[in-house]
């Protein structure tokens, strides 16, 4: 009987994918008596991990449900099930495309419906999909009696089991006998068992095995004389394979070291990129040692008040944000402003260690072509990439995989794999992970033997020698010789293939040359060879035909080119009358158009062609500098220092002391975020050089001329890497035009591209005046605007609490939000959720008044 009737079949697969091998071994140890009592007969306790899936699935009478659901709801855990209907959605469809999920995905689908199963109500729907049709349910064999059965046939006393004998081969041969145990008597089965746990250093399953062997003294005296000669050995040499970390439960005395400590952490979330959470499940110690936080009131007490951990997006300093599923090791730090009226208030501040996933292979680390080809399936098989990789081979190697090789081909195993003998590991949800970083490693090679041939041919053995039969010898001899440094065994496998290929290579000639005596077979090489070179003859013509095509479409285009720089000819002194006439009118109406009259000049210079000027001319210009030839448009000087704090200027302006406060605080935000600051208003030029005047280093003032079109003033005063850079009067020139320098570097350090190299702060005055020209949207977008003139509206808190809960599913946004580049918004809201609420309602009054319509 199944557990809860469900599909036997079904249910074996769950516990396969889903269920790790200890937990199983720990259900059978832990629960032994209970489900003896209940009538299972596993008095003899089933050994490996297909035998207690068997066991699970077929053997358990349907009095020991209650045990079984019991045990696993309360041993068996998961963070984040995926919920019932999700779970159905997509285990109907790999079974209706008949196709099954990688491994990743068919572990979590697995634990998932497990983790269900094992509830103390099981959803209707769940049990529905997993319990067979009622006649299939009524044609089921019935398997468990057939294996619990022992054959009626009667053998002679001399006769030797087929399952013996295959149980025999199966230990020399190295593979887990324990499909074959079932058909042997329960004292030869308990005793196979545990010398094979011995083998594989199972010394709790061999404990077992010793139990049950409690009335075969002789069996059990011999299988404890090989425990302590194996345990023996093992203490005279190094350990192998995965050690299992010992997690402790912290106590009172623990206190956690923010600066040394670092916490193992799975996310839990990664969509928005504003609420990412992860949620701790250990902490490793500044000494090395473990920390269990399975424990949800001392973890929620630690980091308070929801236990969780969350990743602001990436600005500066800040570390990379998990995906969902991934799994590290991280530090953390308290959030700004936190308080226990915040559910998270601890946030990772680094780089995540990397934490690696083991995945078993069934394959001896002497088996190079069959490890090699499994590791090929599983990288083959894998979608997005979440966890690194780690492989545990049957003998206990641990075996990792080269950044930046695709493991997926053969040639991703030429440099050889990098391998461990043992590592520290842990279990989580089913899975073993071994954290980082690991220690040095050595070098397992596996590579193919096309690989291994490739090397031996870039060797500095070869002269001019052909791939013929001699060649094949001399490859025999150079790899017994030695000198290319081959492991035996490697070796032995090429001059095994380099012997068949010497072997059949003259059969295949002579078959060769006798195929082509045949006339029928000589006549079809031939039309075969006309009909290749009719192709290729084909193909030149079209080619040549092509080439004319092409050469006659250029002598067209460059006839269609000598035209139109004839009309151009014709046309320039037309249009150059034009505009100088149009740039004497701009002269009468003086201020009204100087703007127009500075581009027309320009447009004029470009248009009418100068006499070449004399060398005495030339000499002349040479010796000015660029700011003289530029008749001074715009003047360059260090600001006026003895500034106080700005507040204390803005109050001197008239400013009230909480807008004053504001507006200070949105400069802060603009130099903490790398945005540029506008300042608007009548006192807006004193107030910007005030502002970059602060501090032990003054900051440098561009006071903009009119119609300035040259970037070289920008470039000049950005020169000298000041802190800070005041541009006065910024919108008398087209700002996008002079200060394109300065909008490239600004998108750059906001995009995060060259952050480190430009870190000068940018403080903008505004003009109004008739000649003003409008600032750019591109500027607008990397820029945050302060109004000195108007008095904002302050806001409560709990309405800038809304704002920061509604702001990421919001249609439309604040207007000054709405106009900020994607980048810059990222970092302005993650910059504003650090603050304290009250800090941030005041900074969210000051933009909206420089925003609104009447502050515009």
């Amino acid at each position: 009987m199944t557990y809860l009737g469900i599909d036997r079949r079904r249910f074996a697969q769950l516990l396969e994918w889903g269920a790790d091998d200890d937990e199983l071994r720990r259900f059978f140890a832990e629960t032994r008596l209970q489900l003896v009592q209940k009538g299972a007969k596993v008095q003899n306790p089933p050994h490996g991990k297909p035998a207690r899936i068997r066991m699970l699935a077929q053997g358990m009478p349907e009095a020991t449900d209650r045990v079984v659901q019991k045990w696993f709801s309360e041993n068996l855990k998961m963070l984040d099930p995926k919920p019932v209907e999700k779970l159905l959605e997509d285990l109907r469809l790999y079974e209706e495309a008949g196709e099954s999920p990688p491994e990743d995905e068919a572990k979590r689908l697995a634990r998932s419906c497990l983790v269900h199963l094992f509830s103390s109500t099981q959803p209707a729907d769940l049990m529905s999909f997993l319990r067979p049709a009622q006649a299939g349910a009524a044609a089921e064999p019935t398997e468990v009696k057939e294996a619990s059965t022992p054959s009626t046939s009667v053998q002679s006393s001399d006769a030797l089991s087929e399952a013996l004998g295959r149980t025999i081969v199966a230990l020399a041969e190295g593979r887990d006998p324990d499909e074959f145990l079932s058909s042997l008597p329960p004292p030869t089965a308990a005793f196979v068992a545990g010398v094979q746990a011995v083998r594989s250093d199972r010394y709790e399953d061999a404990r077992v095995a010793m139990e049950a062997l409690d009335h075969q003294q002789a069996a059990r005296a011999l299988l404890a004389e090989y425990i302590t000669r194996r345990t023996s050995a093992r203490s005279s040499g190094a350990t192998r394979g995965l050690q299992m970390l010992n997690f402790t439960r912290p106590d009172d005395a623990f206190s956690f070291d923010f600066d040394r400590d670092e916490v193992l952490a799975v996310c839990t979330r990664d969509f928005p990129e504003t609420k990412v959470f992860l949620h701790p499940s250990a902490i490793r110690a500044a000494d090395g040692s473990w920390l269990d936080l399975s424990n949800n009131a001392y973890r929620e007490k630690l980091f308070y008040s929801s236990g969780d951990l969350i990743a602001f997006p990436g600005v500066r300093d800040i570390p990379r944000q998990p995906k969902r599923g991934e799994i590290g090791i991280w530090r953390v730090a308290e959030n700004k402003g936190s308080n226990t009226g915040h559910r998270t208030n601890f946030h990772i501040a680094s780089e995540k260690t990397l934490v690696y996933e083991v995945r078993d292979v069934p394959f001896d680390s002497s088996n190079h072509d069959a490890v090699r080809e499994y590791i090929k399936h599983a990288f083959g098989e894998r979608g997005t990439v979440v966890m690194p990789l780690l492989f545990l081979l049957r003998d206990q190697l641990i075996i990792g995989c080269p950044p930046g090789k695709d493991l997926a081909r053969d040639e991703g195993f030429d440099a050889g794999l990098p391998c461990w003998r043992t590592l520290s590991a842990f279990r989580f949800e089913g899975r073993a992970f071994v954290p980082g970083p690991l220690p040095p490693s050595e070098l397992y090679e596996c590579e193919a033997l096309a690989s291994s041939l490739r090397k031996l041919f870039a060797g500095e053995y070869w002269d001019t020698d052909k791939p013929t039969r001699a060649l094949t010898r001399k490859l025999q001899d150079l790899i017994a010789s030695g000198s290319p440094k081959l492991g035996s065994e490697r070796a032995a496998r090429l001059r095994a293939e380099l012997a068949t290929i010497e072997e059949h290579e003259g059969a295949m000639s002579v078959l060769l040359d006798e195929v082509m005596r045949d006339p029928r077979i000589g006549a079809q090489v031939e039309e075969l060879v006309e009909a290749k070179v009719d192709v290729l003859v084909a193909q030149k013509e079209q080619l040549r035909k092509s080439v004319q095509q092409l050469e006659q479409k250029q002598s067209e285009l460059l006839e269609l080119r000598r035209q139109a720089e004839k009309e151009q000819k014709a046309i320039a002194p037309a249009i150059a009358k034009t505009i100088r006439g149009a740039f004497d009118r701009a002269r009468a109406d003086a201020v009204g158009t100087l703007g127009e009259v500075a581009v027309f000049k320009t447009l004029i210079d470009e248009l009418i062609e100068r006499p070449a000027p004399s060398p005495v001319a030339e000499v002349a210009s040479s010796r000015l500098s660029p700011t003289d030839r530029r008749c001074a448009a715009s003047i360059v000087r260090p600001s006026i220092g003895g500034h106080g704090p700005i507040t204390e200027t803005l109050r001197a302006f008239g400013v009230m002391p909480k807008a004053a406060r504001a507006i200070e605080a949105v400069g802060v935000m603009a130099r903490e975020c790398g945005l540029m600051l506008i300042v608007d208003g009548l006192a807006g030029r004193i107030a910007a050089e005030a502002w970059v005047g602060e501090g032990e280093q003054p900051g440098t003032v561009l006071e903009c001329g009119f119609g300035e079109t040259d970037d070289y003033t920008v470039r000049a005063a950005l020169g000298g890497a000041p802190t800070a850079l005041a541009i006065l009067d910024a919108n008398l020139s087209p700002f996008d035009v002079y200060a394109r320098t300065l909008v490239d570097s600004v998108l750059r350090r906001l995009a995060g591209l060259q952050d480190q190299s430009f870190p000068t702060r940018v403080v903008v005055s505004m003009a109004d005046a008739t000649v003003a020209l409008p600032l750019p949207a591109v500027v607008e977008s990397i820029s945050l605007r302060v109004y000195l003139d108007r008095i904002p509206q302050f806001i409560q808190e709990s309405e800038a609490e809304v704002w920061f809960d509604e702001v990421d599913d919001a249609k439309e946004p604040a207007e000054w939000f709405a106009r900020l580049w994607k980048p810059a918004r990222s970092r302005v809201l993650s910059y504003l959720r650090t603050l304290p609420v009250e800090e941030a309602a005041i900074i969210l009054a000051a933009l909206q008044v420089a925003h609104s319509p009447s502050g515009n």
